[in-house]
């Protein structure tokens, strides 16, 4: 029996929607949270007992999985069913308080490179820009390398970062910026034993 509003909108989701109405897309949200963790296809297709080329077809939008499929995949992401069935609210304008902002920390068992991400945009399929808040441990890897299309642009807030782009070194102290198409080889990592914190922006969304 389905007992809150949560699992009756994943119950319509897994059914293709409910009275006829679109179904909730699920696929573009999975993809999302996957990647904010850091992890591949594979890595959740095991975590969720589900096969790789299911998931992948998941997160096309090709096949609406189960609940119970639903239910696995938000386990292994460790987020509430909610935030794969929610609404996607439109907002005239999205606001975060220092303590509830999206967070993702990228621990040993994802990238690990011990990294943690603040989200500053919210989740939309048709967002054109991400905007980030990366804490990078001292001492910690290089985070990266990444290619791909877009720029990007960021600012240091604190400590001191280490940014490589296409074979160039650049050492960034706290209040400089820097700028890049992301189509360049690119890592980076904080420089030195204390921590850094970026604010960083891609387009389009990479995370």
């Amino acid at each position: 029996m389905v007992k809150n509003r949560v699992e009756q909108r994943a119950a319509e989701a897994a059914a293709g929607g409910a009275g006829g109405a679109r179904p909730i897309p699920i696929g573009p949200r999975v993809r999302h949270l996957r990647q904010l963790k850091g992890l591949r296809l594979k890595d959740l297709a095991v975590a969720a007992g589900c096969s790789e080329s299911l998931l992948s077809r998941i997160e096309n939008d090709l096949v609406t999985p189960s609940l119970s499929t639903i239910h696995r995949i938000c386990k292994a992401l460790a987020v509430n069913v909610s935030a794969l069935v929610d609404p996607v609210e439109q907002r005239v304008c999205t606001t975060y308080g220092p303590d509830d902002r999206p967070r993702t920390s990228h621990g040993r068992a994802g990238e690990g490179d011990g990294s943690l991400c603040e989200t500053l945009t919210p989740f939309g399929a048709e967002r054109m820009l991400e905007g980030l808040l990366l804490e990078l441990p001292g001492g910690g890897p290089l985070c990266g390398p990444f290619e791909h299309a877009g720029e990007e642009v960021g600012y240091v807030l604190e400590g001191e970062l280490e940014l490589f782009v296409e074979g160039e070194r650049h050492q960034l102290p706290a209040g400089h910026s820097f700028f890049f198409s992301s189509s360049r080889p690119h890592s980076y990592r904080a420089h030195g034993p204390r921590s850094c914190r970026v604010l960083w922006i891609n387009t389009p969304p990479t995370f």
